[in-house]
């Protein structure tokens, strides 16, 4: 009798269903022809000299670099970068209804780091920790390796408490791409921190979706030419006709837009313009940061802005733009009167995740034992993602390596095309603007010499 109930129960365990996870980690760990499989029972049981694992979906990531390489508790780590700017950005995935192909993306990030053997990952992305960092999880789950995975999302949220006492009313504003902000990422994390912490205060987080912002930073011509000098056909960004992200003319004198330089694309006068477009990554943060203030005063009951998350890693390139701004708007009178010194407190902080990333990258490897021993400089191997050029090209580039908007965001999960190849950094797959961005961040640029 006790042989039929261990084969009854046997039997039951055959009949339940597999977990559900992505194809793509199916065949990561199962599948020894897939170009992105990982054999774990030979990854390293010795962790600690093994490099840190950082990607982003382009060069953004770069800043959250720049803080681990900044932090004297890492410094004596090697790390691995990913950028995947052929892919990027992220943020607009969702909003094209590519969410599965999106975190495909992420995991095939992570499995690109994996198979250069790493101890740890850092999504350096906002978007892809918000819809891909549980796919990586259940990734090195299954694969009981006991790797472990950080995102930024978290870090940025603990480090937006920390600013407030747990008994004040205050308002926290999110800046970050179309796709995070849809995720309700950081709304969420924010609400379920505050509540564990014992949050006594009324919090109220304004989140602004801030459309083509990273993809001006990293000079995607569907959003930025350098080169135009009016008004562009191709053109996908706020504009004063665009039915979500509208350009209002009447805040003209509050924007502060910088018309220096084809900064702003328009015909007519710079006194009368018509036709606006944003044309560089400053006039991007200021269309953005007004309109997430504008959100807040024509709320319900507005609370005082007191901490301001950058919740893409492009923004930081940005702060001074950003600071600037707020201290603009708190002077800002119209008809005499403030119309947002209410609204804005006088220190607001401007919180850039990557700092607290760090801090956990530092207490996970800690409490893993897996710091480095080494007593040397930190090294960097940098790796960017391009398209590949074959006989298809044609078909997939509007731009000299660039893939179009519309081939980009019309794939599908599942098919596996090899249209990208990843190489190290060059002067051949940057331009000149990202490489000036890359050498404002003072430990990157000195390791990263085109």
């Amino acid at each position: 009798m006790r042989k039929w109930f261990i084969l009854l129960g046997l039997l039951l365990l055959s009949c339940q269903s597999k977990p559900e996870y992505l194809p793509v980690i199916d065949r990561a760990l199962n599948d020894e022809n897939f170009s992105h499989y990982v054999n774990f029972r030979f990854y390293p049981k010795d962790r600690d000299a093994l490099p840190i694992g950082v990607f982003d979906s382009g060069t953004g990531g770069l800043t959250v670099l720049e803080a681990l390489l900044s932090s004297r508790l890492l410094d004596s780590e090697d790390y691995i970068y990913l950028g995947d700017q052929a892919n990027m950005p992220y943020g607009n995935y969702p909003s094209e209804d590519k969410t599965d192909f999106l975190r495909e993306l992420v995991v095939k990030d992570a499995l690109f780091l994996l198979e250069k053997k790493v101890k740890i990952i850092v999504v350096a992305c906002n978007t892809a920790t918000a819809y891909g960092l549980g796919d990586i999880r259940t990734l090195l789950e299954e694969s009981r390796s006991g790797i472990k995975a950080i995102g930024v999302i978290d870090a940025g949220v603990t480090a937006a408490l920390n600013q407030l006492d747990k008994n004040e009313n205050a308002a926290i504003g999110v800046l970050a791409t179309v796709g995070t902000i849809a995720s309700g990422g950081y709304e969420n994390a924010l609400m379920n921190a505050a509540k564990e912490q014992g949050y006594r205060g009324t919090l109220r987080v304004i989140s602004q979706g801030s459309m083509g912002f990273a993809e001006a930073v990293d000079g995607e011509p569907d959003f930025i030419d350098p080169e135009a000098t009016a008004p562009r056909s191709l053109y996908r960004g706020p504009s004063q006709d665009h039915p979500e992200f509208r350009i209002d003319t009447d805040l003209l004198d509050a924007y502060r837009f910088d018309f220096y330089e084809n900064h702003m694309l328009y015909d007519g006068s710079a006194q009368t313009p018509e036709h606006l477009q944003l044309n560089a990554p400053q006039n991007y943060a200021r269309y953005h940061l007004l309109s997430l203030v504008e959100k807040l005063r024509r709320s319900d009951t507005p609370l005082e802005l007191r901490c301001l998350i950058l919740g893409c890693t492009h923004y930081p390139y940005q702060t001074q733009t950003i600071a600037a701004m707020l201290k603009e708007l708190r002077d800002y009178k119209k008809d005499g009167e403030y119309v947002y010194r209410h609204l804005i407190a006088e220190d607001v902080v401007i919180i850039d995740p990557a700092i607290e990333t760090a801090r956990e990258v530092y207490t996970t490897l800690l409490k893993d034992k897996q710091l480095s021993t080494r007593l040397a400089p930190s090294r960097v191997a940098f790796y960017i993602s391009v398209p590949v050029e074959d006989s298809l090209t044609a078909g997939r580039l509007d731009y000299p390596g660039r893939f179009s908007y519309e081939y980009k965001y019309g794939r599908n999960p599942g098919e596996f095309v090899n249209d990208v190849e990843i190489v190290p950094f060059s002067r051949k797959n940057t331009d000149e603007e990202t490489r000036a961005r890359i050498s404002s961040l003072p430990r990157v640029g000195r390791l990263l010499s085109f």
